[in-house]
């Protein structure tokens, strides 16, 4: 991971001057972007404005996304005109595991073929918003739309399969790497692997300028909170079709195996979550396998099948993996005196296990 520093400052391009007129102002009561986020709180945001130098030489220029617990710009470097995309975390984050990450992975040697299917990061540093509070900035190469928001673009929102498939071999070089390196992606904070964190690398780089120039030309939409910042509206980029990279390390963790605990978004969970076992990186293969059938069918496999009772919906999630991949083999059976209320020790539904299964459905 480079630092940036140098002993002279280099002379700096003169910010361009964006418009404040020009653009369609949403109403105050309208929730967009960010806002429509669970537990979403405006003031944990930095308050960033198209136009703005951070850390003195670094001009955001247009919005391309948001998350929980960021959201993320263009800005061009006014020391030479190179562009990046900033990620500006909100204030309330304690720990950024995301970093720790990436400081571990700087250690590791390059030589990895899966590399660079990985999203890197240039530099950090801390910028000051609201009140005094700080937000940790990340400078990162400037990636494309996600698989998942193109996905949303084709017929029926689903691939052809040669493309699933060149999808699929990019991204388990990036995994086979990342394991190789003791990092897993899933963590157990209800994150995964799956398509909105699968980015499509920029191959053509004057949709940079672009992006920049139509930002100047017709400003992106925009509402005015009560306190007088602006959320906007993000702007997809898309510049040719390069390597799919593996973005968002805000929960990966060191260490691939001896893992326990809640992980992954409820329909996505591997039966050794559900069965409360010990996990490591194989359930970033389930997530794998379950992305792949995200891309080809219009519906996922598995489902939320009970918000009110999670015996049950664990009940109705298992026998419906049984359904579709047979029984499970002896050996996975063995890791987990769970097992036992739903197979027994050759895999099979016992009655007294379809008994309880019925009872749990009715």
């Amino acid at each position: 991971m480079a630092r940036q520093g140098s002993s002279s400052a280099p002379s700096l391009l003169p910010p361009r001057v964006f418009p404040s007129t020009g653009f369609d102002l949403i109403d105050r009561s309208e929730k967009i972007e960010e806002e429509r986020l669970p537990f979403y709180n405006r003031d944990d945001y930095y308050p960033m404005r198209i136009g703005e130098v951070v850390n003195k030489h670094y001009q955001v220029v247009a919005k391309l996304g948001y998350g929980t617990s960021s959201t993320v710009w263009l800005c061009r470097d006014l020391r030479g005109g190179k562009y990046w995309v900033l990620k500006v975390h909100v204030n309330t984050l304690e720990h950024i595991q995301e970093l720790e990450i990436y400081k571990h992975l700087s250690t590791v040697p390059e030589e990895h073929i899966g590399r660079g299917y990985i999203r890197d990061l240039k530099d950090s540093f801390d910028i000051s918003g609201h009140h005094g509070k700080t937000h940790k900035v990340f400078i990162m190469t400037p990636l494309g739309m996600s698989l998942r928001s193109f996905q949303e673009m084709q017929k029926d929102h689903v691939f052809v399969p040669d493309l699933v498939k060149s999808a699929l071999r990019q991204v388990l070089m990036g995994l086979n790497y990342l394991h190789a390196s003791q990092v897993i992606h899933t963590d157990r904070f209800e994150k995964d692997l799956h398509s909105d964190n699968l980015l499509i690398a920029i191959t053509d780089e004057s949709i940079f300028s672009r992006v920049e120039e139509d930002e100047a030309q017709a400003p992106s939409a925009r509402k005015q909170a009560d306190n007088g910042a602006y959320i906007y509206v993000s702007r997809y980029m898309m510049g040719g079709a390069g390597a799919l990279t593996i973005g968002d390390l805000g929960q990966a963790r060191l260490g691939v195996s001896g893992l326990k605990g809640p992980a992954m978004p409820t329909p996505y969970r591997a039966p050794e979550v559900i069965l409360n076992m010990e996990w490591g990186a194989a359930v970033d293969m389930w997530s794998v396998a379950l992305v792949a059938w995200d891309l080809l069918e219009t519906e996922g496999p598995f489902r939320i099948y009970s918000h009110d009772n999670q015996e049950q919906n664990d009940a109705q999630h298992l026998a419906a993996m049984t359904a579709l991949l047979g029984p499970p083999p002896r050996e996975f059976l063995l890791r987990s005196k769970d097992t036992a209320k739903y197979w027994d020790e050759n895999g099979r539904f016992p009655s007294s296990c379809l008994t309880r299964l019925v009872l749990l459905l009715t």
